[in-house]
């Protein structure tokens, strides 16, 4: 039935010659070129974000007209295409054909050749070819070519020199070569002539990367058993600083039970109970009191974190005494640590039910030191605190001086809040009119969503703006090349843009862009260049710079006339992969662009402090996890790749999203701050029967706080400028829900 159906593709599209011939009579060629390299356009897309199948069989159909680089490109994604379904004949006849490519890039022809040797079982070929090209070509895709350099030499030998090889590579790059597979193949290629040596470097696999999957065979040779104390404990160390919290934990175990540095060890393990996996909050708080001991050396943390663990048990006074305690102890600390020790003990005022006493407690403090960075952030809470404890007066007081402030996280949740407490004190009049200057003023963010809801609630709907139905106007998506004149330069360039490989679009980009500008002049080029942001997976510099040009529009809501400064603002960027990744694991496509922006600004070789990598700011143990989930190859560099970290930050998203049953901020919130986290926070604000919005208020991290009011915005934004009203109105319902539900499935847990 495939062959079938892969022949009647064929007729349909070579029923298109005689149209095309006829044509030729009025069109001129450059135009007729264009639309061959239009209608290979779509197979291109497919190839870049992996849907293979099918894919061989529908570049047979595409009828290149007689175009030698259309063909040359064709028989290029051929070969690609055969190489990695393992038709290793199939793939060196297509790689031939392709020839003309390396006048495009050698770089990217040479490798498409290792890649068909490989396939055809040629490895001792493949690995001499793969001396040169890494001579020839030493920056091109480096890493990769490093790291299959050291698997073709392992299988090829000899022994002794691939071992030499791998540690001559361990050094190179903590980021993108996988140091623990390189000194494990050292290890397992040196055991047989040197057993002492192979011992010496297995244990310093385990010593150095404690996380990697290879300790399991590294025990086979040294027993981590038999490591001293001193050992284990510098080990435990090194996993919970890469966040390998369930073996950090395991190793802290073996060393409390033998009484191991106590404090230390009681200090990681509380931590990993309370703040890291939140799994185990009475354990925790039995490490901990091992740890804050005035004289142990993580006391003065250990102290604030038994406190929070003590006020996550209910332990209310205890938690105020020992907040008390750190407070006196430590009256020379840093003025931030002293301010975030005093809003965590009046946090856990207000969660034990004493709001009030919070704002009255944290209002003293501050009045104190009006010099605090960050003053506005903790002053909120003080007016909030007293809108939650009954107090509306009081807390309109402490909000009007943040009510002028431009920014929604500041201004916009102040004038919520006020909006609130007036009418708490019957004043529904004046709260509508805040409400209504939140929805004009500050268009389109989390806060002035939940102002829209409360207008509409209350009957004032003609106070909400009218929007127009923006997905009707279409967006520029065009062909990059098309008006372009006929260049050598630019027909080198659109064939290494049809090859699919972002990287050597780039590496031509950089050569011939003087000599197109110079021939197209400033204007059109720049237009040239922003065409093809899809194709080289370049926004961020472009987005800035429409932020500077147009910012201001972002004061006024989006109608047809500023839509495209908007969406200047909001792209859809990087939509190959967006669009493909959202379809196959379910999360919403603006959901995946609204964590984007806000994770990296579109800037793929973002590295945070966590650290976390690339577009969506995904965490190496996070992405080790997904990658192994769907049995994919991994390694940290693939992190900076936008294909690869769209489509695990996709597959991630969409997880979270069935997880919470579809309710988007929680979803938002997980990923921030991890589900454990989030899951706990549902089970307090179940209890406390709080309302959506008091129960987003009410998540404690400041940065998951703010993390998930801001890509609600972003999300918004992006609905408002291209959705349908139907489907925006569908997921606003799951971004601002009217009732939620404490509710999730087990997985995932990551």
């Amino acid at each position: 039935m495939a062959g079938v159906q892969g022949s009647g593709r064929c007729r349909s599209a070579r029923s298109l010659l005689a149209v095309v011939v006829m044509l030729a009579i009025l069109l001129p060629a450059d135009v007729l070129a264009s639309d061959v390299w239009t209608r290979l356009h779509p197979l291109v897309q497919r190839y870049r974000v992996g849907e293979m199948d099918g894919l061989d069989r529908d570049l047979d159909c595409i009828d290149t007209d007689g175009n030698k680089n259309v063909q040359a490109v064709i028989a290029f994604l051929r070969a690609r295409i055969r190489a990695t379904t393992g038709d290793g004949d199939g793939a060196q006849e297509a790689w031939k054909a392709a020839k003309a490519v390396r006048a495009v890039s050698a770089a990217a022809y040479d490798w498409a050749g290792i890649e068909v040797l490989r396939a055809s079982g040629k490895l001792g070929e493949a690995l001499e070819k793969l001396k040169g090209f890494r001579e020839n070509h030493e920056q091109f895709r480096w890493a990769a070519a490093d790291l299959l350099y050291t698997r073709l030499y392992e299988l090829v030998g000899p022994p002794a020199a691939a071992a030499e090889v791998a540690l001559q590579l361990y050094d190179k790059s903590q980021l993108h070569l996988p140091r623990d597979e390189l000194l494990a193949r050292a290890a397992r290629l040196t055991q047989l002539e040197s057993p002492a040596k192979a011992k010496a470097l297995w244990k310093r696999l385990i010593m150095q990367h404690p996380e990697s999957e290879f300790v399991v065979e590294a025990a086979i040779f040294v027993d981590p058993a038999t490591l001293s104390d001193a050992e284990q404990y510098e080990r435990m160390e090194r996993l919970f600083g890469r966040r390998a919290y369930e073996r950090c934990r395991e190793i802290g175990m073996s060393l409390w039970k033998k009484g191991y540095r106590l404090s230390e060890v009681g200090y990681y393990l509380g931590k990993i109970g309370s703040e890291r996996l939140r799994d185990d909050y009475p354990g925790a708080a039995m490490f901990l009191e091992a740890a804050m001991d005035e004289k142990a050396p993580l006391a003065m943390q250990a102290l604030n974190s038994y406190s929070l663990v003590l006020a996550k048990l209910d332990r209310l006074d205890e938690a105020i005494q020992h907040f008390d305690d750190w407070i006196k102890r430590y009256p020379d600390a840093p003025l931030d640590k002293r301010t975030e020790v005093h809003y965590d003990r009046a946090r856990a005022l207000h969660v034990g039910g004493k709001s009030v006493q919070a704002a009255e407690n944290l209002c003293e403090f501050l009045e104190l030191h009006r010099n605090i960075g960050d003053f506005n952030k903790y002053w909120w809470f003080v007016g909030y605190w007293y809108y939650r404890g009954g107090e509306h007066e009081k807390a309109i007081a402490a909000l009007k001086p943040l009510l002028g402030i431009s920014n929604p996280l500041v201004g916009g949740k102040a004038r919520y809040w006020t909006a609130k407490a007036l009418d708490k004190q019957g004043d529904r009049e004046g709260a509508v009119a805040v409400l209504a200057g939140l929805v004009h003023r500050m268009p389109l963010n989390y806060y002035s969503g939940l102002a829209e809801d409360l207008l509409a609630q209350w009957g004032e709907k003609q106070r909400i703006p009218r929007r127009p139905d923006l997905s009707k106007v279409p967006f520029r998506d065009a062909d990059a090349f098309d008006d372009m004149p006929s260049t050598p330069e630019l027909e080198r360039l659109r064939m290494a843009v049809f090859l699919g490989e972002p990287d050597t679009a780039n590496e031509v980009f950089a050569e011939v862009k003087h000599a197109i500008a110079a021939k197209v002049g400033k204007v059109r080029f720049a237009r040239f260049e922003g065409d093809l942001s899809d194709a080289l997976e370049r926004y961020a510099a472009r987005r800035e710079t429409a932020l500077k040009k147009h910012g201001a529009v972002l004061a006024s809501e989006p109608t047809v006339a500023t839509v495209g400064q908007w969406r200047a603002i909001y792209p859809r960027a990087y939509a190959t992969h967006v669009v493909a990744a959202a379809k196959r694991f379910g999360a919403p496509e603006w959901m995946i662009y609204a964590h984007m922006l806000q994770e990296s600004r579109y800037k793929p070789w973002l590295i945070s402090g966590a650290p976390a990598f690339g577009l969506l700011e995904l965490l190496d143990r996070t992405a080790t996890r997904l990658a192994r989930e769907l049995g994919e190859d991994y390694a940290l560099w693939q992190l900076m790749v936008p294909a690869y970290n769209v489509h695990w930050g996709a597959q991630y998203l969409g997880a979270l999203y069935k997880k919470f049953h579809r309710q988007l901020p929680f979803a938002i919130a997980s990923y921030n701050g991890g589900p454990m986290l989030l899951t706990f926070h549902l089970k307090v604000s179940a209890d406390r029967k709080l309302a959506f919005d008091e129960m987003i208020d009410d998540l404690g991290p400041h940065e998951s706080r703010n993390y998930v009011r801001m890509v609600i915005g972003h999300f918004l934004r992006y609905l408002a400028i291209y959705e349908t009203p139907k489907r925006a109105a569908e997921l606003r319902e799951q971004l601002l829900p009217k009732v939620w539900k404490a509710d999730w499935l087990a997985e995932p847990d990551y």
